[in-house]
Order: structure tokens, then C-alpha cells, then sequence
């Protein structure tokens, strides 16, 4: 099942991938394992657009795969819901001089299944507008995301900004992207990082239950 489900979102075989998740769900197969080998193709699309070999019109399509098997009732994580209050709240954005929301619109559709909050701050984030929002909603976290090299530095501008604000210590922040990692990341002063939706949900997750 895992070889044919990438292969499938690798070739942007939406009629299959359907298919593959369906069959796989009325076996009783776990919908975050789904996810995971799903994340895989997506890495896979990811890959092929940074190579030239895929373009934008691709990127969006995979999105829009993946939103659909988001969409499956059964893929609904409802075990992680505490009533009608949200697990946590996050605040999301593209960081200034950024336009690319795939990523970032893909952790939304996961984290809103997943229970969480989330207030989409859309692209190109000036970094005041993260601080202003999260002093609106004290939020648990914020996320930004950004693919262009310069994202690095709007990431840091608005890290620096929450410290100056003195509200650094009050929330966690996770950035994600293509070129970020562990050094880019300890250089904007996130407290995580993933290129990988489903591992930053994780992160999240983790930061809520040690909150608790």
C-alpha cells in the first residue's frame, strides 16, 4: 500500500489516491499512518518542483489532493477534541515578502483536524501583524512558513519583534519550509522546525500536552 499510495500523489493520480486511502480505511489502517506515507508523495512533488521537473500548477494540485482525503469523514481526528474547546490555538502566516501558501495552508487543513484554532494570517505577514494577532487571541503558537530565501529573514525580524514586545517566553513559534532547518532555525530563534506537516503537527501537539 505505501509504495502505490506515493507513487500515486507523486504522479498526481487523484482518482487513485482516493481510491488507495478508501480501501485502506475500511481495513481499519490508522488515518495519521495514511497521512504520513501521504506527506511521503508530497515530499516527492516537492522535490520534482524544486528539480524543474513539476511546476506551480502541480504544487497546487497535490494541495488540492490532499485537502480531498483531509475532507474524508474518516479521516477527522475527533479523539482530539476536548468538547466544543479547541486542543490549542495557533496563529499562521507566510512571513513578508512570501506569496507561496500550499505548505502552510496544508498544516491549517491538518491542525484544524487535528482540533487546534487556527488563525490564518494569509501571505506576506508583516511581522507586527504576528505580535498584534497574537496579543488579540493569546494564541499557544504561532507558525510561519516561507519558501524564498528571503522568508529567513522576515521569520527573524518577527521573532525579534515578539522579544522586543517582551512576549517572547509566552509563546512557542514553529517555522517551516524548504530551507529551513536546524541552523536556519536557531538563527531566527524559532523553538521548531519541520518542512513536513504532519511532523509539525506533532511539534504542536507535544507543546500543548506538556502545557497541560
Amino acid at each position: 500500500m505505501h509504495e502505490a499510495l506515493v507513487k500515486a500523489i507523486t504522479e498526481l493520480n487523484e482518482e487513485k489516491v482516493l481510491k488507495i486511502i478508501k480501501a485502506e480505511l475500511e481495513k481499519g489502517t490508522d488515518s495519521n499512518e495514511l497521512l504520513s506515507v501521504l506527506q511521503q508523495g508530497m515530499d516527492n512533488v516537492g522535490a520534482l518542483y524544486e528539480k524543474s521537473e513539476y511546476f506551480i500548477a502541480d504544487l497546487i494540485m497535490s494541495g488540492i489532493i490532499f485537502r480531498e482525503v483531509l475532507d474524508l469523514e474518516a479521516m477527522r481526528f475527533h479523539k482530539d477534541y476536548v468538547g466544543e474547546k479547541p486542543v490549542g490555538t495557533i496563529i499562521l502566516g507566510t512571513v513578508r515578502g512570501d506569496l507561496h501558501d500550499i505548505g502552510k495552508d496544508i498544516f491549517k487543513d491538518l491542525a484544524n483536524s487535528a482540533g487546534f484554532q487556527v488563525y490564518d494570517l494569509g501571505v506576506d505577514v508583516d511581522p507586527k501583524k504576528f505580535v498584534d494577532k497574537y496579543l488579540e487571541t493569546k494564541a499557544d503558537i504561532v507558525g510561519m512558513s516561507g519558501v524564498l530565501s528571503l522568508a529567513i529573514t522576515g521569520m527573524k525580524e518577527t521573532v525579534d519583534l515578539f522579544e522586543e514586545a517582551g512576549l517572547r517566553d509566552k509563546v512557542k513559534i514553529i517555522v517551516g519550509g524548504n530551507l529551513i532547518n536546524k541552523d536556519s532555525a536557531a538563527f531566527i530563534g524559532a523553538d521548531g522546525h519541520s518542512n513536513n506537516a504532519m511532523e509539525g503537527l506533532k511539534i504542536c501537539k507535544s507543546w500543548i500536552k506538556n502545557k497541560a
